[in-house]
């Protein structure tokens, strides 16, 4: 089985109130998760605007990056293409500028704007619950 590297980048979002947001999406099994808005850092674009754009496509939201924050990396096995894959997400502290979250693209199914105390309640992973803590004791 070969091994891969991928590279990803996303966000933390704060809107002015220091809400939380997350977007939710089908996993292929069909459960909802919710989680920070990331995405495939495409070839030649550079790890922040790639953050960027996948957090304005994924929320609606325009934003504007305040401060890096950890990047997480995790394996798992891509069965269609017979791959384990080492994947880095690099993330960032957000601010929300302006937009409608309900201008989401086709991948999110539902943006929400969550209190830091729901949002860690909702976030269906440990990595990113730790992200909102570190970026709520950021901001």
């Amino acid at each position: 089985m070969q091994t891969e590297t991928v590279v990803s980048a996303g966000g933390v979002i704060l809107d002015e109130d220091g809400r939380v947001v997350l977007t939710a999406r089908r996993t292929f099994g069909g459960d909802l998760h919710w989680g920070l808005p990331k995405g495939l850092v495409e070839p030649g674009e550079a790890v922040p605007d790639a953050a960027r754009r996948e957090a304005m496509e994924e929320t609606g939201l325009e934003v504007e990056i305040v401060s890096p924050l950890p990047t997480i990396d995790y394996w798992y096995v891509d069965k269609i293409r017979s791959a384990r894959v080492h994947k880095f997400v690099h993330y960032f502290l957000m601010r929300a500028t302006g937009g409608d979250p309900t201008a989401h693209d086709f991948e999110t199914e539902e943006v929400a704007v969550l209190d830091p105390s729901e949002a860690l309640g909702r976030a269906s992973f440990k990595s990113e619950r730790d992200l909102i803590r570190a970026a709520v004791e950021t901001a």
